[in-house]
């Protein structure tokens, strides 16, 4: 038994998939089935019923998964407190971020980290993902903070890790509206209707790509300001396209002024959010130890 087996226990148990969970990773599936296997073995028990919807824990893996994860926030207490102790970890870190992560988990994330290292001086930049990979391979930035929907190819001077942390899609609707009581809508459902865009790179090129195939959205304006999209929609002024991550503990949706329907092609997708850094940065252990804050606040409220 290892962490990293664990780690991966943990992964496929937030994915709910080996697919997802070895794409997250950057490890082959099968390298990843035959991990979980050889813990299973180990233990005696088997972890994860696994199907065609989906890989799921079994009763006892229930039990013993719970002891897993509790055994992993252990390792990254240890990690930070050994950290902590290190007179190594001083100076200034810069980090790139893409919209969606600035303003849902990295807020919370950073504030728990300046408390326990107020000797880091933190610097952040808000970018789109081809701005962040430049920022980082230039030696800009020390950590970029991306979105993926797929994996990504990168020269061999950088590496990318997983946040472990994904995000579906859904469309926003105003909560009188008719499309509030549909189980899922299509882009084609809602051409005629007032659409507010947010006017960020994931959006535009996948809106772009539908409009090629079909006739134009009836745009009423962009927006990248999110306080005014969701404040518009609630108004009855549109529609719009957010990811999951943006609606947790969103006030709209839970006054239900707004709801929120599953969206089909080209948004049915999950994006996954990766760390990139230059393998040759000197502050490694200070980028691994902000990327443990992220990971643990990612579900946090």
């Amino acid at each position: 038994m290892n962490f990293e087996q664990l780690h991966y226990i943990k992964a496929v148990v937030e994915y709910g998939s080996i697919t997802h969970a070895s794409e997250a990773l950057h490890v082959s599936q099968s390298a990843l089935s035959q991990s979980i296997a050889s813990l299973e073995k180990e233990m005696g028990h088997k972890l994860f019923n696994r199907s065609r919807s989906g890989t799921v824990p079994t009763e006892n893996g229930k039990q013993l998964i719970s002891i897993i994860l509790e055994m992993l926030e252990t390792e990254s207490k240890l990690r930070q407190t050994a950290s902590t102790l290190s007179a190594t970890l001083r100076g200034t870190l810069t980090i790139a971020t893409s919209p969606s992560l600035f303003m849902t988990v990295l807020p919370q994330a950073l504030s728990n980290f300046r408390k326990d290292y107020p000797q880091i001086v933190v610097r952040i930049t808000e970018a789109e993902n081809d701005e962040i990979f430049h920022l980082v391979q230039k030696n800009d930035v020390d950590i970029g903070l991306i979105s993926l929907m797929d994996n990504h190819e990168v020269d061999s001077t950088m590496e990318i890790n997983s946040l472990f942390l994904s995000s579906g899609f859904k469309a926003i609707v105003p909560s009188d509206s008719k499309l509030a009581f549909r189980e899922s809508i299509n882009l084609e459902d809602i051409q005629d209707y007032p659409f507010i865009l947010f006017d960020r790179e994931f959006y535009n090129v996948n809106i772009k790509k539908f409009e090629a195939q079909n006739r134009p959205l009836n745009i009423l304006f962009n927006t990248k300001n999110t306080s005014v999209l969701f404040r518009s929609v609630s108004a009855g002024l549109g529609i719009s396209i957010v990811s999951d991550l943006m609606l947790q503990n969103d006030p709209y949706l839970q006054t239900q002024s707004i709801a929120a329907i599953p969206i089909g092609y080209p948004f049915n997708n999950e994006i996954h959010f990766e760390a990139l850094s230059k393998k040759s940065n000197e502050k490694k252990q200070l980028i691994e130890t902000v990327m443990s804050y992220i990971r643990h606040n990612k579900n946090l409220p």
